[in-house]
């Protein structure tokens, strides 16, 4: 049975427990209404990208910017030609725009507004990309070859396709006269995929400056089609937060010898019962209120059953938790994971090594914190070594230091908020087909720098990616639709030229 399939069915025994209450789970369900922005929708004022901006893109996209995890390893000549393209493709833009480096390719644009004195906007995303090697690809990754309607290559959507359509959306905002009411602030880095220090250092540089943003905007979410939970209407994602992010490493040591006489608790097999016991344990799954406000949108807009059981947490929240915990897809939403990633023991096929070691990529849920994902991961370890009868000091588990670890994010205001509003009246305008709804991100991004410096961080790629394309994100054969790539270019013309209205609250 697939995942989904569990979860609808578990929801139908939700359900039926609210049918035992009907005339009070009416009302309840009735109340569950497709969320609307309080504003009046923002648009691109008739704009529209053109088969200029997708060549321009295209050549963006053939720069091979991979990034490596040994950075000795990594080419820089395509690098340096990131910023000269960018001047080249986009000279208006420069030419209005001031711009600092960070570190070596770190890109910080100032775009002066009509009022320095208001807090500015910062507008992020990363030129680096993942590297292809080992993936089978059915195009060219670096060719940006336009097929059946769609441009093939990596970074189309992860984030190069961001960088195009700032980029656009200034360049044609600049050429029409338009001067924001405040400074527009572009990031961009080259190292977001190795988790490079290149955001904390823009931050730090903005710090001393006395830069103090009024909201951020990051890739994160995106308007998704084929959400879950039966959706069959777009729903733009907004990520409010992210999880936090922490590498384990789990040593097990017993004495070595030969394969021909294993013991039972070799280091191997002790690694793999106490790797077993962290990962079939993970946190106590709960429903915060950002999860409850991601299910109202989404079962306002599904079907009568998932409107009564959502609109009715007051009596369906034990089961709803029970039953989206008990999914992969629905549970990370809900509390800390472990992922084992890698296991290392014997450097032979036939020899009984005296230490074993994995490690666990940890996502660490908004209500809780690194030291408790570390030790709970502890207090398991020491469990089952005391079931498998050896001493708990055999297994460490300690924190990746070489690994950079961060705190899951503060949750940026997404009620009766100014910004969020703003976010939401520009998908409005662009994509009014779509619904709109607050998540916790489950991966990291740069942003999560930027609340040091900004209360209102969100997380949102104004593209449409279907179930298929977010499955691309990193794997071979990522691609992005032209006339995708054209509509959310004019997203982003839409939320610069329209930034008046950002700080006003329904106006």
């Amino acid at each position: 049975m697939r995942a989904s399939d569990v979860v609808c069915t578990g929801l139908g025994v939700a359900a039926a427990a609210v049918c035992a209450g009907a005339a009070a789970c009416a009302v309840g369900a009735a109340k569950l209404k497709p969320s609307a922005p309080d504003g009046a929708p923002v648009d691109a004022g008739g704009y529209k990208a053109g088969d200029a901006a997708v060549e321009r893109f295209r050549e963006l996209i053939r720069i091979p910017t991979v990034s490596r995890e040994d950075v000795s390893q990594r080419d820089d000549e395509p690098f340096r030609r990131w910023v000269p393209t960018l001047r080249r493709l986009y000279p208006r833009t420069f030419e209005s725009c001031e711009l600092t480096m960070i570190d070596d390719f770190g890109i910080l644009l100032r775009w002066p507004g009509a009022d320095p004195a208001l807090d500015p906007v910062v507008m992020m995303a990363h030129q680096d990309v993942v590297p292809v090697e080992g993936q089978d690809w059915e195009h060219d990754p670096f060719g940006a070859e336009v097929v059946d309607g769609e441009i093939w290559g990596r970074g189309t959507l992860d984030t190069k396709c961001i960088v195009g359509a700032f980029f656009e959306a200034a360049e044609h905002l600049v050429g029409q006269g338009y001067v924001p009411p405040r400074d527009v602030w572009y990031f961009s880095s080259d190292g977001e995929e190795i988790a490079a220090p290149t955001a904390a250092h823009a931050v730090a540089w903005l710090r001393e400056h006395d830069v103090h943003p009024y909201m951020v905007l990051d890739e994160g979410g995106a308007v998704a089609t084929d959400a879950p939970l039966g959706v069959t209407e777009p729903v733009a994602m907004v990520g409010v937060s992210e999880k936090g992010h922490v590498d384990l490493t789990v040593t097990a040591r017993a004495g070595g010898g030969h394969a021909s006489t294993p013991a039972a608790n070799d280091a191997c097999r002790l690694l793999c019962r106490v790797c077993e016991t962290i990962s079939a344990n993970p946190g106590k799954p709960q429903l915060t209120h950002a999860v409850e406000a991601t299910l109202a949108e989404l079962g306002a807009r599904s079907s009568e059953l998932y409107q009564a059981v959502f609109g009715n947490l007051w009596l369906t929240r034990p089961a709803v938790t029970k039953i989206m915990a008990a999914s992969p897809e629905t549970a990370a939403m809900l509390r800390t994971t472990y992922a084992l990633t890698q296991l290392e023991g014997s450097n032979a096929h036939n020899v009984l090594p005296p230490v074993a070691r994995a490690n666990f990529n940890v996502r660490v849920a908004p209500f809780e914190t690194i030291d408790d994902a570390v030790e709970r991961a502890r207090r398991l370890a020491a469990q089952q070594c005391r079931a498998s009868g050896v001493d708990p000091s055999l297994v460490t588990v300690e924190v990746n230091e070489a690994i950079p670890h961060t705190e899951p994010a503060p949750i940026s205001p997404y009620e009766s908020d100014a910004a969020f509003d703003y976010l939401h009246r520009c998908v409005a305008g662009v994509y009014p087909e779509a619904g709109f709804a607050p998540y916790v991100q489950n991966s990291c991004t740069d942003s999560r720098e930027f609340n040091a410096i900004c209360d209102r961080v969100y997380r949102f790629c104004g593209f449409i990616y279907s179930g298929e394309t977010r499955t691309l994100l990193h794997a071979a054969n990522e691609r992005i639709g032209v006339d995708v790539y054209k509509r959310g270019v004019e997203f982003y013309v839409a939320f610069l030229a329209n930034l008046a209205h950002v700080d006003t609250f329904g106006a």
